[in-house]
Formats: C-alpha cells, sequence, structure tokens
C-alpha cells in the first residue's frame, strides 16, 4: 500500500466520521427541541378543551340560573340541549365538541375535575387539569371566578 492510497483510505474515513458526528450532533440539539415544541402543542390544546368546558358551563348557569354540581350532570343538560347539539361551535366558540372526549384531558385522559362552590355569593366554580396545575376559576376568590391560571 503506498502512502497516496493509504491518504485516501484516511479521507474517506474521516469524512464518514464527520458525517456521522455532523449527523448525531442536529439530532442531539433538534430531538429535545421537538420534544419541547410537542409538550408546548399538548399544553395548548389542553388549555383549549378547558376553555370549552369552561364555556359550556357558562351555558348551563346561562340557561338554569346556578352552576352544575358535578360535570355528569353538565353532560346531560348540553347532550339534551337542541340549541348546543344542533351548533356547538356557536356556544363553545369555534372549538370542537366530541361528547366522547370532551371532559378529558388529550394528554392522559383523565377527566378534568371540577368544583362548585355555592355557599359563596357568586357562587364559584373551578375547572383543574389533574395533570397539571392549570385551572380555571377558584373556590375562594370572587375576582378569580372563570378566569384561567395561565393568563
Amino acid at each position: 500500500m503506498n502512502i497516496e492510497q493509504r491518504n485516501r483510505i484516511v479521507s474517506i474515513v474521516l469524512i464518514v466520521v464527520i458525517l456521522f458526528l455532523g449527523y448525531w450532533l442536529y439530532v442531539t440539539i433538534t430531538g429535545p427541541w421537538q420534544e419541547v415544541q410537542r409538550e408546548r402543542a399538548m399544553t395548548e390544546q389542553v388549555r383549549e378543551n378547558m376553555m370549552a368546558v369552561n364555556e359550556a358551563i357558562r351555558f348551563y348557569n346561562e340557561h338554569n340560573n346556578r352552576f352544575p354540581v358535578a360535570l355528569d350532570s353538565l353532560f346531560v343538560f348540553i347532550t339534551n340541549n337542541e340549541r348546543f347539539m344542533s351548533n356547538p361551535d356557536s356556544v363553545l366558540r369555534n372549538r370542537r365538541f366530541d361528547p366522547d372526549t370532551f371532559f378529558l384531558s388529550p394528554r392522559t385522559g383523565n377527566r378534568f375535575e371540577y368544583a362548585l362552590n355555592d355557599s359563596a355569593r357568586p357562587p364559584l366554580y373551578m375547572i383543574s387539569d389533574p395533570d397539571t396545575d392549570d385551572r380555571i376559576g377558584t373556590l375562594d376568590r370572587v375576582t378569580d371566578r372563570g378566569a384561567p391560571s395561565w393568563r
């Protein structure tokens, strides 16, 4: 083997190593960033679903002059309400309505938690995501009634 062949082989090996390390560097930089982007998108989707539930609770309150005792009673009301079922987009402000997953967090499939404090005046309610600290409303502060915690 002469020196020219050896240099050519070493050059090819170095090019392959450089290409491999370049690809590895690209994956180690973009992989975690893509995961962060996916997590942000999932958080936004969970918050949108919680806002849709909040809109449905307000719709219930407009028709019954009280808040629902539980999410089950809200579900029964909205599925039996002709105005809601004929055009849910008008009530939910263009948010999607799927009765099977309406009260579920898209992140894990856990059901949103709902609590009502009807002894306070005005009555207060809170919708919370069981997987994070996100919530809408509060049970003890009138000024936070119906307000999302992330804004």
